[in-house]
This record gives C-alpha cells, structure tokens and sequence, in this order.
C-alpha cells in the first residue's frame, strides 16, 4: 500500500494565547485597576482633607483680623471710668483688675462631662462686641443668646432673639455660633456684671441677654437707645463645613494711664463640627465617634484604623489655635 505523505500548511495553524498566559494577563490588569483605584482614592481623601484644613484656617485668619480690628478701632476709654459709672462696691478690685470683667466674661463648669470646658462667652472691645457658643456649650445642651428689639409691620417694637444665620426662625434649641454688633458703650457685657462687681456669665445661669435698650437703626429708636448696626452672624461659614468654636479665651488687659491705650491680647479654637473633636485629648484631637454595643450597651472608643479612608469623617475634621493681640486707640 503506498502511504502519500500529507503536506502540512503551517499557515492554516489558528494561534492564541495559552490558558497560563490569560491567567497571567488578566492577573497583571486586575492589580493594575486596583492601584488606579487605590491611588486614585488616597488622592481624593488627601485633596478633601487639605479642602478642610484651608477652611479652617481661612476662617481662623479672618476672625484674627476681625478682633484686631475690632480692638485697634475702638476709642480709648478709661477702664476707672468704667468701674465708676457700673460699680458700687468692690471699685478698688474693678480698678486694679483694669474693669476686666466689662472686657470678657465665660462660662466653664466646675464638675460634670463637662468641666472645665467653654461653653459661651462674651467679649467687648469697647467698639464692637461679640456673643459666642462653643461646641461644648451645644453639647451639654447650655446656650446663651441676646434679645434685641426692631420694629415691627404694624409700627411697633418686637423683640428678637439672636440664632444661627442658616435657620429660618429660633427655637429654644437654636443658638448663635458667634454674633457681634456696635457697642460702643460696653452693654453687653455691663449687662453681665452687676453692682458689686460680680461676674453674672461665670455662674452659668445666664441663657438670655435680655438688653431691651439693643435696637437696631431701622426707622426708630433715639440717642443711645440706637443699636447702629444689627447683629451680624454667619462669620464661621466656610465651604458647607460645619465650623465652630471650641474656646476662646481673652487673657489680662493692661491699659496705659497716660495714653489709655488697652493691650487686649487673646487666642482661640477653631475646629469643624465633625470628627468627634476633644481638645483636652493629647495627641490625635480627631477621632470616630464612640461605638454602643446594641445588646450589651457597652461604649467603646471607634476603630481608628480606617480614619484615612474616603468618606471617614477625618477627612472632614480639622482644628486649630489663633492667638491675637491689640491695642486700642489713645488720647494725645
């Protein structure tokens, strides 16, 4: 039998990858479309936190220049002329601690969650004067706030109170962050010492500085019963961030006896609402919030781990400290 020998046509031979060589392949894509999406998100939590910090210290550069200029413009004005127009008894400890109290007064529990901690404040530059409610001070559910009077549609006076600037209107569980207005003669905080020279605010009783001669200039209102400006607020808005105070602290004034210049110098602490702030911690000040345990209702601190992921709320939590300090105008 005659065998033909059959030609093969190694051009009609199909081609392609082995099953080891797909594996590989696709092995190398899938790691390769993880690292773009691990970089790509480290990215965006690197580009949110820096978006939150320039918020924080965008606000923080602009209340600095806020209370120095609130210091620097404002008349000089003898603190013993202070103490002799308000005081009764105690003139001598209003004259030495130069009328501090008509300057700055706060609110700092002596016991409790939350002792020691600012929870409001108030602060007169002897031009404008300012109302504060820190983050504590939410938190414990203790708030203070001013009333002022404007007039009405009808022709009349009504009373207004002072709340956020992103409400529609105050409840009892409203509260401005931080609000100032013209007062050039020390109401606010005259209105918060009384007679014997005794600070009202650092008892912690006062929820509402009722200031019936506060008037905003709207048509009525005479001589120094005139509030020349209206409470201003929203100043702690910054790129839909929730900002708010943590502290802030005025420390001792001195004021020259010739010129009566005042040296009012300060600091504060400026931090976002989120992130579970402590400015008592050491260390990390942002942290998760606290974990409840559902059956057994035990609280334990959150899992710290995955604060850097996207979307964790360190990427929203920023904090920081500004001191200021100025003098007042002089007489020649």
């Amino acid at each position: 039998m005659n065998m033909k020998k059959k030609i093969l046509n190694y051009s009609d031979v199909k081609s392609g990858f082995t099953m080891v060589e797909l594996s590989l392949t696709m092995a190398f894509v899938a790691v390769l479309l993880i690292t773009i999406a691990v970089i790509t998100s480290n990215i965006m939590t690197i580009y949110q936190k820096g978006l939150t910090i320039k918020a924080v210290n965008s606000v923080g550069r602009g209340l600095t220049d806020e209370f120095i200029t609130g210091i620097t413009s404002a008349p000089a004005v003898d603190t013993t002329s202070l103490c002799n127009s308000h005081i009764t008894d105690n003139k001598n400890k209003c004259e030495d601690e130069q009328a501090f109290n008509f300057v700055f007064q706060e609110y700092r529990p002596t016991s409790g969650d939350f002792k020691d901690k600012q929870l409001y404040g108030v602060f007169c530059t002897g031009n404008y004067s300012y109302l504060w409610n820190t983050y504590y001070g939410e938190k414990a559910g203790k708030t203070i706030t001013i009333k002022y009077k404007i007039r009405n549609d009808a022709g009349g006076e009504e009373d207004v109170i002072a709340y956020d600037i992103n409400d529609k209107k105050p409840t009892p569980t409203q509260y401005p962050r931080l609000v100032r207005f013209k007062d050039p003669t020390y109401r606010l905080c005259s209105a918060v010492t009384d007679k014997n020279y005794k600070p009202l605010l650092k008892e912690g009783g006062t929820t509402e500085i009722n200031i019936t001669q506060l008037r905003n200039a709207d048509g009525f209102g005479f001589g120094n019963n005139v509030l020349p400006e209206k409470p201003e607020q929203g100043m702690l808005d910054a790129f839909d961030l929730d900002l708010e105070l943590y502290d802030l602290t005025v420390y001792h004034i001195a004021q020259d006896p010739m010129t009566l210049r005042t040296y009012i110098p300060g600091s504060f602490i400026l931090a976002t609402k989120r992130g579970n702030i402590d400015i008592s911690r050491s260390g990390d000040y942002c942290q998760p919030d606290s974990i409840v345990d559902a059956v057994t209702g035990e609280v334990t601190s959150g899992d710290t781990s995955s604060l850097s992921d996207l979307g964790s709320e360190f990427n929203y939590c920023a904090i920081n400290k500004f001191n200021f300090a100025a003098r007042t105008a002089g007489v020649d």
